[in-house]
């Protein structure tokens, strides 16, 4: 998945020291036995931290970009944990601390699992039990409703007005992205959204909450089966097909038979019914992050030839 991509942000090294000042009021310095750094995601500098108590474990996460919510992070997830059908961690604290350039951080539960990201890696195959219980998740998630599209604030009301779906496709194409796709592509991305423009438009019409970034790093799996859902950072109110087209974005993971369990389990519980031509809907639609992801300034190789690649598939699903 996205194992070989460049880091947005570098990985912040800390010690021993750093970690007993940052969990200070939930941990004595004696507790800690071990601090595992988690290689995984390009943004965030995360570890796994490890206590004398067997069963207790942390993530303790340090953001990079200073403009994020947290207030809303820790509304968000409070109410999530309410709703026992969507795993997600507790916070036990989000702060600040000069010892980590002044940044942000946030200390959260420890949740049992790996990545669906490693997983699939390692050579796991996706089976019925584990894409049902990620239907239903996300189904649960998406029964949230909003009047319209937008990043949310610490009250979890939306603060922007952002333009039509149809309209993204363009102001997201900038230089960068223009230069790394080539001129035939971007022609083919315009006449792709021309040709959907009803069904564009439609999606402005059913908003809820979306998790923002469900892929493979943020979605856990043991057992078999969903165990948590990790990293609300880009949670927003916006268009539920974003999020499984997310899930779906790496195509070689999943065969028609999954594709058609996910639409069953999905309709069969939640009020947002996905069509019968969803898969595609979904794919157009991630579209628009995939055309933000390689419009980077910074030079990412491994990342922008990947996602190159998919934006090829994409357009190849409508041919």
């Amino acid at each position: 998945m996205e194992y070989d991509w460049e880091r947005t942000f570098p990985f912040l090294e800390i010690d021993e020291n750093i970690v007993s000042k940052l969990f200070e009021g939930i941990l004595q310095e004696n507790n800690i036995v071990n601090i595992t750094p988690v290689d995984e995601g390009c943004r965030t500098t995360n570890y796994i931290i490890s206590t004398n108590n067997i069963n207790k474990k942390y993530l303790l996460k340090i953001f990079f970009p200073m403009e994020q919510n947290y207030m809303r992070e820790i509304k968000l997830l409070t109410m999530l944990k309410e709703n026992k059908a969507i795993p997600v961690p507790k916070i036990y604290k989000i702060s600040r601390d000069e010892l980590i350039e002044n940044r942000e951080y946030a200390i959260y539960e420890y949740m049992n699992g790996q990545t669906l990201g490693k997983v699939v890696s390692d050579g796991y195959k996706l089976e019925d039990g584990f894409v049902k219980s990620v239907a239903r998740t996300l189904a649960k998630i998406h029964s949230y409703k909003f009047d319209k599209v937008g990043f949310l604030d610490k009250n979890l009301h939306v603060i922007d007005n952002f333009p039509p779906l149809i309209k993204w496709y363009e102001i997201l194409m900038g230089d960068m992205a223009k230069k790394r796709l080539g001129k035939d592509i971007v022609n083919k991305i315009c006449r792709l959204v021309k040709q959907n423009d009803e069904i564009l438009l439609e999606l402005d019409k059913d908003i809820r909450l979306v998790h923002g970034d469900f892929q493979g790093t943020n979605i856990l799996i043991e057992n078999g089966h969903l165990s948590g859902v990790l990293d609300w950072e880009f949670v927003m109110a916006g268009h539920p097909i974003a999020d499984i087209g997310q899930f779906f974005r790496y195509e070689e993971y999943f065969n028609k038979s999954l594709i058609n369990v996910f639409k069953e389990e999905y309709n069969n519980n939640s009020d947002y019914k996905l069509s019968d031509n969803w898969y595609k809907v979904s794919k157009l639609r991630d579209l628009t992050n995939l055309i933000q992801l390689i419009n980077t300034e910074d030079d990412m190789p491994n990342k922008h030839k990947h996602i190159k690649k998919m934006i090829i598939s994409t357009i190849n699903n409508f041919d």
